[in-house]
């Protein structure tokens, strides 16, 4: 596949920094870059964009133009005359006067969160491209999970069905992760936006695409991007959005790690890169996801078995008869059985079963 394409020493370079930070790259069994992400990277970097791009690091790392001008014997202005573009198009990312390459999540997600990608002539072979190699070449095993089985995001519990109310815990439940922050973009769904441009999303008329939520310093970066469909929210907006997701079945998956979050997802189970190994056919990993630490309690008394949180539950966790039955192993906790319940039977009971990466950091 990469056959015609001049600068593939180079692109493979850049693939080889990527491969080392986050989520990786989709590689080889000899762990080189798969010809199929090659061709991706092609798509993002013409071959003197490249030649500049290999020297750079990956974020959060970043080299100054100084440096640069430097180390390659050019113009400052040289330099930025061909970074800069890359910047507004989101396939370089800039720290003060100095730039990186992003981070495996922005190049995965970019062409499908900026309009000029997914409605420019490189959408479609964006989006069959990262396909292939997540699904076909198993990207998705490393996305979802890093190398130590721990998954890279967890599902966060919907806060209204939590009792008792001192079980809150506030790193674990959607408003008090909404409420840590002050700043906020919305962006589209980069995995229903990539469904959507193949022409195989299954969800079109059920869930919305403008309900991805990117949070604190990576919403700043996100809304200097001057995409016209990229907008800023306040915290009550969002907290609408994330009710109005809850109410139309969405799962609330956030970064499985304690001091940070960049996202607030609301997650289908068609389109969803992260639920997919859980969710899809043939994308089995039954660590794609961190489970929340709360479960859905059903008080049989109130329960009228009318079959609402069967419908409701992603994750095939739920048995109605005369009540309906929480499989608590399958059951991931996020709440989207409770905050729909007609009768109010059901509620979200404390469990611990995952332990969230990072907490003693914060409390040093």
């Amino acid at each position: 596949m990469t056959s015609n394409i001049v600068n593939k020493d180079v692109l493979v370079k850049i693939a080889r920094k990527i491969k080392n930070v986050g989520q990786g790259i989709p590689t080889t069994k000899e762990g080189e870059p798969t010809d199929t992400y090659v061709k991706y990277l092609s798509l993002m970097y013409d071959p003197v964009e490249a030649d500049f791009v290999q020297h750079l690091d990956v974020f959060p790392k970043a080299k100054s133009v100084s440096k640069l001008a430097k180390q390659l014997g050019k113009e400052k202005a040289e330099i930025k005359a061909i970074l800069e573009p890359l910047v507004e198009k989101g396939f370089i990312m800039k720290l003060g006067n100095a730039y990186a390459i992003p981070m495996p999540l922005f190049i995965y997600d970019m062409p499908f969160i900026k309009r000029e990608h997914y409605e420019g002539p490189n959408a479609k072979d964006f989006a069959e491209l990262s396909r292939i190699f997540f699904e076909k070449e198993e990207y998705y095993k490393s996305w979802q999970t890093n190398k130590k089985g721990v998954p890279r995001s967890r599902i966060l519990t919907v806060s209204e069905k939590i009792e008792p109310e001192k079980d809150i815990i506030p790193l674990e439940e959607v408003y008090s992760i909404i409420d840590r922050y002050d700043k906020f973009a919305i962006v589209p769904c980069p995995c229903r936006k990539r469904a959507e441009v193949e022409g195989i999303r299954k969800c079109t008329d059920k869930y919305p695409i403008l309900n991805c939520v990117i949070l604190g310093n990576v919403a700043e970066a996100s809304l200097s991007l001057n995409d016209p469909i990229i907008r800023s929210a306040t915290k009550q907006e969002v907290i609408q959005i994330v009710k109005e997701a809850s109410d139309l079945g969405l799962v609330h998956t956030t970064d499985n790690y304690a001091p940070n979050s960049a996202i607030l997802c609301s997650c289908c189970e068609c389109c969803c890169g992260l639920l997919a190994g859980l969710t899809r056919p043939g994308l089995d990993n039954p660590r794609t996801i961190a489970k929340a630490n709360y479960v859905a309690n059903i008080d049989e008394q109130s329960c009228t078995a009318c079959g609402t949180c069967l419908e409701r539950c992603k994750f095939n966790a739920i048995e109605v008869d005369d009540f309906a039955h929480v499989d608590k192993e399958r059951c991931m906790g996020c709440g989207l059985c409770a905050v729909t319940c007609p009768s109010e039977a059901i509620t979200m009971k404390r469990l611990e079963r995952e332990v969230l990466p990072g907490v003693s950091k914060l409390k040093q």
